[in-house]
């Protein structure tokens, strides 16, 4: 089934303790059929689903533009204008538990997506400096992946978990629905940052680069495209919702 919807929320820079405001960007989500494990004895059921999308904004895999003002060597106020380009497969796998009694469910959500961080525009001590058209970490961001044997190479990943019994809300994370996503990212060193001849690469690396850099995204309801519903989709089958950010 293909969603849509709409994703925004906090990223802290360990280094500059502080944290960028990343604007709503939207996800366009493919969902996969879950699979349905019947219990054996009196253990749960178990339900597995696998879903895969993209970012999008303005037909390019990447978020909207943001900007995060921070203190380059502890003194010198430097503002940079960013995105975060989408490198490779975005992936969405949800594990959920169900009691057969009761319908009581818990689902654990893991996002993983390779995101390179992109600086457009930097303006230091007040004065703009043109750093080029490549000017972006080296690899993409990393995190911790409790499966890293199955999903190699880096990539951002983010948990979700949520919980629901039958004829209640869900609270927490759904995809569906939405919800809190969490995790924490290394930014890599920068590279191809360069002004006038002179290289800002190290100044970036040592401003913002290194690991420890807690992210906290908020998801909106989605949209079902083929079959919308009021008050989730908008007439031009775009997400109704859109969500507020949370420290």
């Amino acid at each position: 089934m293909s969603l849509n919807g709409y994703i925004t929320g906090y990223a802290n820079v360990r280094k500059q303790k502080a944290a960028a405001l990343l604007p709503p960007s939207c996800a366009l989500i493919e969902q996969g059929q879950p699979d349905f494990q019947f219990p054996t004895g009196d253990g749960p059921a178990v339900i597995a689903q696998h879903s895969e999308g993209q970012l999008s904004y303005q037909g390019r895999r990447q978020t909207a533009p943001f900007k995060a003002t921070f203190l380059t060597f502890d003194f010198v106020p430097a503002t940079a204008t960013m995105v975060l380009e989408q490198t490779g497969p975005l992936t969405i796998d949800s594990l959920g538990h169900m009691d057969m009694t009761t319908f009581y469910t818990t689902m654990d959500t893991y996002i993983r997506v390779p995101l390179v961080l992109k600086v457009t525009s930097l303006t230091v001590n007040g004065t703009p400096l043109d750093v080029g058209s490549s000017c972006r970490t080296s690899a993409p961001l990393s995190s911790p992946d409790p499966e890293a044997a199955s999903h190699p190479g880096d990539h951002l990943v983010l948990r979700g978990r949520g919980e629901y019994a039958a004829g209640e809300p869900a609270t927490g994370y759904i995809l569906l629905s939405g919800g809190p996503l969490t995790g924490e990212a290394t930014i890599p060193a920068f590279t191809g940052c360069t002004s006038g001849g002179e290289n800002l690469d190290r100044l970036l690396t040592a401003s913002v680069s290194g690991p420890g850099n807690y992210i906290k995204q908020i998801q909106g309801q989605t949209c079902g495209v083929a079959n919308p519903v009021e008050g989730q989709c908008t007439e031009d089958l775009q997400p109704a919702q859109i969500p507020v950010p949370e420290r």
